[in-house]
This record gives structure tokens, sequence and C-alpha cells, in this order.
């Protein structure tokens, strides 16, 4: 199979991304079909990654494509998409991250279910995994190790889907890409995957600080996309609720708080994770996923509550400004 006359724009936003930006320039350039656009919208980076792609482009450039890198401080990875899709020069447009690691078919099969399917969208699939233990644990008690879910960086896009969705929410660290799917399911309904179209996600935090971090942030900024709603209600309440009980609510109290952390850290990990078992020869990866599972509840409980009172104040400040 080899996909003739389907240029794309290939756009993939960037901070600080020197470290694995080598394995996916290799992948870009291993493509079986190529992007006739590159386009990275780096949002300040320091570490030399700018002048890396630069680098590697003088170097493997092919016929006819472009490589380009715009600098955009401070953008948020949905405000360097719509730079990006403003800024492609081609009418269907593929999105990549940092981080994410490409088949070689994966654009042609992108294309080619574009093709077969006449849709203006098609979703590619990323497989999370993870080698190190405590990358693993992060991995199985997130998405699962060995999981594969349709994401938006790994999928194309015809420039029409944007002109009927809009662009991605500008001012949010984390959770536009929810917000946007919600606005692209009210108007498409369902997506169409490319289950041939495969990138690979194993970029986990790799210490204990900047998972809780990761998480505490990530809610925070879910808090105020407004999305998960439901979810954050019932950690709010429940959270704090299970550890009260296991205070002042005796044997009960207790046998409750062990049911949560026998699910959380061991029972979760195995619904979530294909590979089986998911810690293969770690054991200790579902060792440490016992306590990282509870310490990461507490980290998006802490978030969520730090949403909460960002987006009380700012309604507050609505209401007294009126």
């Amino acid at each position: 199979m080899k996909v003739k006359n389907f240029p794309v724009s290939l756009v993939i936003p960037i901070l600080n991304e020197a470290e694995s930006l080598p394995k996916l320039l290799q992948a870009i350039e291993a493509q079986t079909h190529h992007p006739e656009e590159i386009i990275f919208v780096d949002a300040g980076s320091t570490d030399g990654g700018v002048d890396l792609i630069k680098a590697w482009w003088d170097g493997v450039r092919w016929n006819k494509a472009q490589c380009n890198v715009l600098i955009s401080p401070g953008s948020m990875p949905g405000a360097g998409r719509n730079v990006g899709v403003r800024a492609a020069s081609n009418n269907w447009i593929a999105f990549i991250d940092g981080g994410i690691n490409p088949d070689s078919e994966w654009l042609e099969q992108l294309c080619q279910g574009a093709l077969d399917s006449k849709s203006e969208a098609v979703f590619g699939l990323c497989h999370f995994s993870a080698e190190e233990p405590f990358c693993k644990a992060i991995c199985a008690l997130s998405y699962g190790l060995g999981s594969m879910h349709p994401v938006i960086p790994a999928s194309l896009f015809h420039r029409k889907v944007f002109d009927k969705v809009g662009g991605f929410p500008s001012d949010l660290r984390a959770g536009e890409d929810l917000i946007w799917m919600s606005a692209f399911h009210g108007i498409y309904g369902q997506r169409m995957v490319c289950h041939r179209a495969i990138v690979h996600y194993t970029h986990f935090p790799v210490r204990w600080k900047q998972a809780l971090l990761k998480w505490y942030l990530s809610e925070s900024q879910c808090v105020l996309a407004g999305v998960r709603a439901r979810q954050h209600v019932i950690y709010l309440i429940g959270l704090p609720a299970i550890y009260g009980m296991a205070f002042m609510g005796g044997g009960y109290g207790a046998c409750l708080l062990m049911l949560y952390i026998l699910f959380r850290g061991f029972v979760d990990p195995i619904r979530r994770s294909k590979d089986r078992p998911w810690w293969g020869p770690q054991p200790i990866a579902a060792l440490i996923a016992v306590p990282l599972a509870t310490a990461l509840d507490l980290a998006k409980w802490l978030g969520i509550t730090h949403g909460v009172g960002i987006s009380f104040l700012k309604k507050w400040r609505c209401f007294v400004n009126r």
C-alpha cells in the first residue's frame, strides 16, 4: 500500500523536548508516507531542541517538503496546535506530540483510512507502555500498561473540521483536548478510528515529585476546563469520607480504607492494563503501585480542590464587578 497525492501538514507543539526529540525525528523520517510540511510550534524551549530540529532537517530534507519552527512563547498545547493549524498550507493536518513515537506506516494508514472512509477526521491509536518499574506503575495506574486509546496527537483532520468545531482552548495546560473532543462529538457523533495507525507513548514521570505535581496540575486544569465534573465530585466527597471513616469508624472504617487501597493499587492497574501480568519480570512495579496510587489520588484531590477554589474566586469577582 502506498498513498499518493495526499499532502499532509504535520503539526507538533513542543516545549523543552530535546531528550525525546531524536526518536520522534527518526520516526518522522522513517514514515512510508512523508508529510509535505512539518510545523513545530515551540512554546519557548531553552534546552536546544529548536537547533536540534533545524540540524536534523538540514540533513534529511526530502523533495518538495518544508519544515518550519514557529516560536510562540508561553503557548499551552491547545494554543500551539491552533498556531500550527493556521500556518498549515495543506487541507489535511495531522497532530503528534513530543514524547510520542509513530510506527513507520502511521501517517500512511491515516491517509488511507481517510480515503477509504471519506471521513473528515481519522483517529489513530496510542499504545501506552514503559520499561522502568516506577514508570510501569504510573502507566498501569493511568492508562493501563499495553492499552491502546484514540488520541488527538495521533490523528488526521481536514481543515473543515476546525471550521466546524473551532480551535482548541488556548489557556489550559490540560483538559483542552477533552473540551475539543466534546465539541467534536456534538457535531460529528462517533469518531472514525484507524486501528492500524499506531503511535507509542512511554514518556512517563520517573520520580515521585514529578508524578504528584503532574497529577495535581492536570486535575486543577481539568476543573477549570469544566471536564470530568462528576468524577471530581466523587473525589471531593469520597476521598475525605474514606479517610475520615478509617480514623473515626473503627474496624469497619479501617476495612473500607484497606479495600480502597487494594482496589486502586492492585485491582485497578490490572483492570486497565492489556499486558498480563502488567509488571512483567519486574514485580517491584506492583509493590510501587500500591502506595503510589494513594499518593496520586491525594495529589488529584488537592488539584481538584485548588481548581474549585480558583473557579469560585473567578465567579465571585465577576459577581462583585457587575
